[in-house]
């Protein structure tokens, strides 16, 4: 079978995985990251040495439209051109109400997309770009997208409403909530990883530049902290998260702010970056001696602690917890900073085992473990894509 193709495109990287189409093992993955600002390109074999295939030239702040030609021109070059391929599969942010599983795309449902992109700004433009540049120039390769809202799909009513009136909630005004695809590769990596049954209540913390967390009951997403959009929630690198309404509509009264003007305030000035006035990047505060460096990150560890407590309320207690994401997999001190909030729900773990990043950072027979597990949305989509494809 030929292999697959996975794009994941962020707020500001641009991810891409190859597959082999048998049993999914990974032939090379990489990323485009810093867009919009320095972009970097990398590439790696599975065991995560360099591959060897030249770096192709990026210019200084290139965007998502010139980081996938220059990918797609890069695997061409490497052996992993479109006639090596059997499919690909897209990160695709938000399905809204119409999309709960993968699809394979058309023009229906680019349509059906499009009409979504003010759902997630950050996010769905450059997926549904990545979908068409794909198309223009494999037209016969068969696209399929996949949806991080897929996995709350099942939330209970309570936990889906908006306290608005009806009619909005029939419009599609509601909670939906996100990181779904690595939610995804958590609840079914985490039983083979650590050898022992997926516990029945598990919070995971999915840490990035977007951050959000989810409880998982019985393998199922039954609450998450993002709702309606991609900006709610914990605080993240450089979106607000959960904020009062009330400061909108003062900011759009008092202030004279525009939409477009408080839309780029809550997605791209605000978060960590907002807090520090020096960096949206969690790597730039936890090396800063600036004292706002460090008032941000302790804000950043105490607020995404008062999300865990609500969520650990909608499971009823909590049996196990997973750090997962660029900030969650990587920034010690901040895992320790939000596990110390829940010391008190018997929630530890081990200096030694969490600077020095081990798998699972808890003592020893914890009544609650604690896991960091690698994000791998990637592998999540490859899935997706065969059963679709074959399907």
């Amino acid at each position: 079978m030929k292999n697959f193709l996975v794009l994941n495109a962020g707020s500001s990287s641009l991810k891409f995985a190859v597959f082999a189409g048998s049993a999914l093992g990974q032939i090379l993955h990489g990323q485009v990251d810093g867009l919009g600002s320095t972009p970097g390109f990398s590439a790696k074999w599975p065991d995560g040495k360099d591959h060897p295939g030249a770096a192709p030239a990026l210019p200084q702040h290139a965007g998502h439209a010139k980081a996938l030609d220059a990918v797609l021109g890069w695997l061409g070059d490497n052996g992993n051109g479109p006639e090596t391929l059997a499919g690909s599969g897209h990160r695709i942010v938000h399905g809204g109400d119409i999309y709960t599983g993968p699809v394979i795309v058309d023009d229906h449902v680019l349509a059906n997309l499009d009409k979504l992109r003010s759902k997630a700004p950050l996010h769905l433009p450059f997926g549904i770009a990545a979908l068409r540049r794909i198309r223009e120039l494999a037209p016969e390769l068969p696209q399929v997208a996949c949806f991080d809202t897929a996995f709350h799909a099942d939330q209970p009513e309570t936990d889906v409403r908006l306290p608005l009136p009806q009619k909005f909630h029939e419009k599609g005004y509601h909670r939906y909530g996100f990181h779904g695809l690595n939610y995804e590769h958590v609840v079914a990596a985490l039983p083979d990883l650590t050898g022992r049954p997926l516990p029945k209540r598990l919070l995971i913390a999915h840490l990035g530049s977007g951050a959000s967390m989810v409880a998982v009951r019985d393998g199922t997403g039954v609450a998450t902290t993002m709702g309606y959009s991609t900006a709610d929630g914990l605080v993240m690198s450089t979106r607000a998260g959960a904020l009062d309404p009330g400061v909108l509509i003062a900011l759009m009264r008092d202030e004279g702010l525009e939409l477009n003007e408080l839309e780029d305030l809550l997605y791209r000035q605000s978060g960590l970056l907002g807090l520090s006035g020096i960096s949206g990047d969690m790597r730039v505060l936890l090396a800063s001696e600036n004292p706002r460096a460090r008032a941000a990150v302790d804000y950043y560890c105490y607020w995404a602690a008062r999300h865990a407590g609500s969520l650990i309320t909608a499971l009823g207690g909590i049996d196990g917890l997973v750090f997962t994401a660029g900030v969650g997999e990587n920034a010690a001190p901040v895992r320790a900073g939000i596990v110390n909030h829940l010391n008190w729900l018997d929630v530890v773990i081990e200096n030694r085992r969490n600077v020095e990043g081990e798998m699972e950072i808890s003592p020893p027979a914890a009544t609650c473990p604690v896991w960091i597990i690698k994000a791998n949305e990637e592998l999540a989509i490859a899935h997706h894509v065969r059963r679709t494809l074959k399907g």
